[in-house]
């Protein structure tokens, strides 16, 4: 926390109380809203560079899991993954950089606002700043720099002030400006529309000048007559004797040089020509080597002759310019004493504003220097320092409300959760849902193919589950004492109850215990069985009834467990025709006859009537609810319909039961805790 005092008649050096306003009678409410702006913050970010901190710049944060999930969603949506469902990528152009700079600035300003809170200290003209932030030393450096920084924006105000009253001044000083460069600008115009260059006290034009003139004249027409002179000479030996008599006449150096090689050619060409013939290549050879010489000393004669021509006509010319001038200067000397007395009056205007300006110009400076003197209205009272310990959050309060709502919490999540749950979640349940015995409870056993549940029960007999399996045969053998059953239907509300696997396990251990036993797969719709137990493909349940197939040929048996299977290797739709059909009932009659205990496997009986029909023919039947799966009204509304068509139903079979939940469950009934696997009778 920094505390700012507020001084509403601070001491005035100079007296501007005309330009800059006091603060008023009440001007703690003002300086808060000041000290809050988005300007005043905007400069405290810029300061600090907050841009670069991730407490307040939110970009800079590791992104949490949700954050990271969306963005790899973005990106596969980009990518065009869903692109026939969500149409093409989205193509938005990047964002322009100073636009995301003023969005990230203006989230900045927002950030470091929540963090900061101003208010008056009761009975006094005294501005608290409260800065809160995650570490200490950063909370009392923004307190204190935002101190610092609404000092420097009083100044700055007052400056600004002080600024504004001298803007009078200024305009004033830029028309006086104009107004002097005017005048002085019409005296030298007047100046250069008569040659003025300095006028003496008689008014006479500069001699000086005259005379300079009269000499360069004098010189200008010495070098025309050496130049005319010149190329009178070299014009003589022209027409004397060409262009060669010119040459000798000429002083060049290139002509030197071209003449003393035309004479070593020309003393070459005699040598040779004493020893060879007229037509001899070398002599050729050296004949026009002479003629390009003589040519480039013709070509360089008519060059300085043409130089010499132009010599003349630039001395002609700069004579008649000097000639010119002088006759001006003397007909303007003429003149000049009548302009002298425009010219002075013209000079007494620009005098006379030019000392307007310059006083107003002494005044306008005396009032900018007042800027240097301004003080603030405020001062501060007290610098923030690093507070000693967190003042967010408070834990015991935080621990106490937390600790009530989250029992609160849990408690209505609680009733919430039993009001909504819709299944078994304790065998008991569904004796009182269903009115009828809950024959077993088999336990899960974990992610298990069907085909190793076979093996498991075999390898471990004294485990949980296979303890319940023999519960289960045993309950359906004492169902009837006199008459045991040997045909027992298995069915459930919807798929994946475990019914198969409950039909496979149940016969799988009358095998066990040397009773013989057999599984039919009457799930002519979906079946399954010739897919768990891994069977050849061959006849099945179908080939056997049309009569193409003996039931030797369709029953196989089980390498491992020894179990007989009667498969249904083909899906037909015609199930109810074929299931309530005289050929299934003397095929039932037949295995009665055969094994001491037929299992049917048959489909779901809200699904499909199937069940129904096998229903009849079978000694009992079984109901495989699945713990905390199978929806309550669905097993009540199966049983239901069961009991309307007066299929006996022997009980039901609780499926894939969680022991460890079962027991939390139902931990008023006795008995429960010993299923969570503590029982030394088990052996899992």
């Amino acid at each position: 926390r920094a505390e700012i005092m507020l001084d509403p008649h601070g001491e005035q050096v100079v007296n501007l109380q005309s330009v800059v306003g006091e603060l008023g009678r009440n001007p703690v409410p003002n300086q808060i809203r000041v000290l809050t702006s988005q300007q005043l913050l905007g400069r405290l970010v810029t300061h600090l560079r907050l841009e670069r901190d991730p407490e307040f710049n939110a970009r800079l944060k590791e992104p949490s899991v949700w954050q990271r999930w969306q963005e790899d969603l973005q990106t596969t949506l980009r990518q065009g993954v869903l692109a026939g469902i969500v149409g093409p990528a989205d193509r938005r152009l990047p964002e322009d950089d100073e636009e995301t700079a003023t969005t990230t600035h203006l989230a900045l300003v927002e950030a470091v606002k929540r963090r900061l809170m101003a208010r008056k200290v009761p009975g006094s003209d005294v501005i608290a700043l409260d800065f809160t932030s995650e570490d200490p030393a950063k909370a009392a450096l923004l307190a204190n720099t935002l101190a610092e920084l609404y000092i420097v924006d009083q100044l700055e105000t007052k400056f600004e002030a002080t600024r504004r009253a001298s803007t009078w001044l200024s305009d004033r000083l830029d028309t006086l400006k104009a107004k002097v460069e005017t005048s002085e600008d019409a005296v030298e115009a007047y100046k250069a529309r008569w040659s003025i260059v300095e006028v003496d006290n008689d008014g006479n034009i500069n001699l000086q000048q005259l005379a300079d003139l009269n000499t360069e004249l004098i010189a200008a027409r010495a070098a025309r007559a050496e130049a005319e002179a010149r190329f009178a000479q070299v014009e003589r030996r022209i027409s004397q004797g060409g262009i060669d008599a010119a040459a000798e006449v000429v002083s060049s150096p290139l002509i030197l040089t071209l003449r003393t090689q035309l004479s070593d050619l020309a003393r070459r060409q005699a040598e040779l020509g004493s020893r060879y013939g007229e037509k001899h290549p070398n002599i050729i050879k050296l004949r026009a080597e002479i003629a390009d010489v003589k040519g480039a000393v013709s070509g360089e004669v008519r060059q300085i002759i043409e130089t010499l021509r132009n010599d003349v006509a630039v001395a002609r010319a700069r004579q008649s310019t000097l000639e010119a001038g002088v006759t001006e200067l003397e007909n303007k000397s003429q003149q000049l004493s009548q302009s002298t007395v425009q010219l002075r009056q013209l000079e007494r205007e620009a005098a006379a504003e030019r000392t307007i300006y310059e006083n107003f110009l002494n005044r306008f400076r005396q009032t900018s220097e007042q800027e240097d003197l301004e003080t603030p209205d405020a001062r501060i009272l007290s610098v923030a320092t690093p507070p000693l310990r967190p003042s967010e959050p408070r834990r015991k309060k935080v621990l106490g409300v937390a600790g009530a709502a989250g029992i609160a919490l849990g408690l209505g999540l609680v009733v919430l959760l039993e009001s909504l749950a819709n299944t078994f979640r304790a065998t008991a349940e569904i004796t009182q849902r269903t009115g009828l015995p809950v024959l077993a409870s088999l336990p899960h056993a974990g992610r298990t193919r069907r085909r190793r549940m076979l093996d498991y029960i075999r390898e471990k007999p004294n485990s949980s589950l296979a303890e319940a399996v023999r519960k289960l045969r045993t309950a359906l053998f004492l169902s009837n004492v006199d008459t045991p059953p040997r045909v027992v239907a298995i069915t459930s509300s919807v798929p994946g109850e475990g019914k198969s696997t409950t039909a496979l396990m149940l016969a799988h251990m009358s095998q066990q215990m040397k009773k013989s036993a057999i599984v039919v797969d009457c799930d002519i719709r979906r079946p399954t069985l010739h897919r768990t137990m891994a069977l050849d493909h061959g006849p099945g349940l179908i080939e056997l009834l049309d009569g193409s197939a003996s039931l030797e040929a369709v029953v196989r048996q089980d390498p491992e467990s020894g179990l007989d299977l009667l498969p249904t290797m083909q899906a037909i739709p015609q199930a109810a025709d074929v299931l309530s059909s005289g050929r299934f009932n003397q095929l039932i009659e037949s295995l009665r006859g055969r094994y001491e205990l037929v299992v049917l496997d048959t489909p779901p009986i809200l699904l499909v009537s199937d069940a129904a029909v096998i229903g009849k023919l079978a000694d009992t039947l079984v109901y495989a609810v699945r713990w905390n799966h199978t929806p309550r009204e669905a097993a009540v509304q199966g049983l239901d319909l069961l009991d309307g068509l007066n299929i006996r139903v022997a009980g039901c079979v609780a499926t894939m039961v969680s022991r460890r939940q079962e027991a939390r469950y139902a931990a008023g009934q006795y008995g429960y805790g010993y299923y969570a696997g503590r029982d030394p009778y088990y052996a899992d």
